[in-house]
């Protein structure tokens, strides 16, 4: 419960006991005040009455039209004549009426009407005793009355109390309203200056501690944003040339070297500058390095049509031209554009082209290849460039034989979408250092008539066909309106590729789905996106976001290689973690990665490594305190449950 509404009960509470004592108070002395008007009336009633009743010199008849006239005209339930051996004389009386006032009322109420008594004389002699009793049912009714005017102007007044208080209490307490936010924001990581100071010195105090606190977690914040970009500009980017470097091509093939990339293959292109040496001898290094620069630009202008290509400089004299959804003849052809174009810019430094010249090696490579084997064989390649009279060579990389046709597979995979036979495969993602399950990492499997296929078997085929966004959409339905009983009360996550994500209709499918069965998810889910993605799309990752916060459902990062030249959108977005190869975390340098944590640190952001194959690996990533972990090694660890 708020302390406002506390406050408001508490009060609100003392304030209704204040007016209901009042109105008790008020109500009994008007009872009060009631029956001692009743006794005043029947005393001067029988005053005046016994008075009227002694001129009638003790004639009965008189007598009693007297006492009938009064009793007439008055409010009285009993006028009676006695003699003084108190016998009846004579006496009037009648049933009260309760009727004007309700039941209730006449039960919760209690009022008796006392009995005036006066001699009656005549002359010197007593002819007996008047007794008169007054009538209360008239009482009741005005007493009813009262109460009724009573409740209405205290009802009235309470309301203008109450509102009163609660307008006193909004604006006494507007300030903590402010405190709220901020203290909600620092649990979700945000980081909110609150711009009003409050006058209570109390809240005053709290709230310049809280700003103080944001402030400096967000100046730890942006301290790590800018070293991590000097350390990736340092890292990732030559400082001749300004292209990327083999450091930043290595931490991106594995974006395009797995079973489920966007791109199925292309082309790696090795180009090597001969004739250095003597060309630093001939104009001096000055020369030498405009001609690299004037060379990167002619390699970035061949690709600019591609618009995943990356340029790299390997080393001092080697350059390689990654291109993805290229092949062999467009590859040739542009290589054969780079000559032209690198042996007029060699002209124009008057250098001797039959030693210093542009050799390419081309290697058309497949999804199926590893880091090493593209870069040796693309190294292959290049060293025959060299040593061939056009100075450009082209290879390609060995198609593993299919054992299926793409009908065969299109068959299999429409089949398990139709009749929902994909399954999910959950693997362990396990803190080392706690020896705990972090959550579960959910692949898939596709079950057959005829046999059970892994992810990485179906999935390949399944992007050649242009079905991976129909399976996505099977699979999410799948989770939430038939979800595994065995994954319910867990953590676990899910991965959606960038293809997905970047289909306009997923966010609509994805948010029916939620506000249908959403609330009805029985575990904790974590919804992974790429850093490819996240990055370059964050308006529409923070409209994902909202909408998995409706539900309780949290967003991780994947395939992250810090390669953004900003990462605000850590802080905008705050996931719960981000993955990266464990190769990643192993090769960045001491200040990388302590700049890394220091974003991550400030936002609550967890570092999790995937791949980790070898206790060797697992061993390098603890010493380097990066305890969360993803693949073999995870399901050999032994961890609490």
């Amino acid at each position: 419960m708020t302390l406002f509404k506390q406050i408001a009960i508490l009060l609100s509470l003392f304030l209704l006991i204040v007016l209901g004592t009042v109105l008790t108070l008020n109500f009994k002395s008007a009872n009060e005040s009631v029956s001692q008007r009743l006794y005043e009336d029947a005393k001067n009633t029988a005053s005046s009455l016994s008075l009227s009743l002694g001129g009638a010199n003790g004639d009965l008849s008189m007598m009693s039209t007297m006492i009938n006239a009064n009793f007439d005209s008055g409010n009285y339930i009993s006028i009676s004549l006695v003699d003084v051996d108190n016998a009846v004389l004579y006496e009037r009386t009648i049933e009260s009426s309760y009727s004007a006032a309700p039941k209730w009322f006449l039960g919760l109420v209690t009022l008796e009407a006392p009995v005036a008594s006066a001699n009656v004389s005549a002359g010197w002699s007593q002819v007996g005793i008047l007794h008169v009793q007054s009538d209360v049912s008239y009482a009741y009714t005005e007493l009813y009355t009262i109460l009724k005017s009573l409740l209405i102007s205290f009802g009235v007044l309470a309301a203008v109390a109450l509102t009163l208080l609660n307008l006193l209490l909004v604006a006494v307490l507007k300030p903590l309203k402010g405190v709220q936010k901020q203290a909600e924001a620092v649990i979700r990581n945000e980081f909110i200056i609150q711009a009003d100071i409050p006058y209570t010195k109390e809240f005053k105090d709290v709230v310049l501690g809280m700003n103080t606190m944001v402030t400096r977690v967000k100046a730890m914040f942006d301290k790590g944003n800018r070293e991590l970009q000097q350390q990736k500009e340092l890292e990732y980017i030559d400082p001749a040339t300004k292209l990327k470097n083999r450091k930043y091509l290595i931490d991106k093939f594995p974006e395009y070297l797995k079973i489920d990339a966007s791109s199925k293959g292309g082309v790696n292109m090795m180009l090597a500058l001969s004739g250095v040496i003597e060309a630093n001898e001939q104009i001096g290094h000055k020369e030498v390095d405009a001609l690299f620069v004037n060379l990167a630009q002619i390699f970035t202008d061949s690709v600019s049509l591609y618009t995943e290509a990356i340029v790299a400089r390997m080393n001092g004299t080697e350059f390689a031209i990654f291109v993805p959804n290229c092949d062999e003849e467009e590859a040739t052809e542009i290589a054969q554009s780079i000559k032209n174009a690198t042996q007029y810019a060699i002209a124009e430094y008057k250098l001797d082209p039959e030693l210093t010249f542009i050799s390419l090696g081309l290697f058309e490579y497949n999804y199926r290849q590893s880091i090493g084997e593209l870069l040796a064989l693309s190294d292959n390649a290049l060293t025959q460039a060299k040593f061939c009279d056009s100075h450009i060579h082209c290879d390609r990389a060995q198609n593993a034989t299919e054992v299926m046709g793409k009908d065969a597979w299109r068959s299999i995979i429409k089949e398990a979408l139709s009749h929902d036979t994909l399954s999910f495969v959950s693997y362990k993602v396990v803190n080392a250092g706690a020896k705990t399950v972090a959550h579960y990492a959910l692949s898939l499997a596709l079950e057959s008539s005829e046999k059970t296929y892994s992810y990485g078997q179906f999935m390949a085929p399944a992007n050649q066909l242009g079905l991976s966004n129909k399976v996505y959409q099977n699979i999410l339905n799948m989770l939430f309106k038939k979800t595994d009983p065995q994954l319910k009360n867990s953590i676990c996550s899910l991965r959606l590729s960038y293809e997905y994500l970047e289909d306009t209709q997923s966010y609509e499918e994805l948010s029916t789905l939620l506000k249908q069965y959403g609330a009805k998810l029985p575990l904790r889910l974590i919804i992974e996106m790429p850093d490819k993605f996240v990055r370059k799309n964050t308006k529409d990752v923070k409209e994902y976001k909202s909408l998995f916060e409706k539900y309780n459902i949290d967003m991780g990062i994947y395939e992250f290689i810090g390669e953004s030249h900003d990462y605000q959108y850590l802080q905008d977005l705050r996931p719960l973690y981000i993955k990266a190869e464990a190769d990643y975390f192993l090769t960045q340098s001491v200040q990388s990665l302590s700049a890394l944590r220091l974003i991550t640190d400030a936002v609550g952001i967890s570092l999790i490594a995937s791949g980790v194959m070898e206790p060797e690996t697992l061993q390098r990533l603890k010493e380097i305190h990066i305890d969360i972990i993803q693949g073999k090694m995870s399901d050999t660890l032994e961890v609490e449950l």
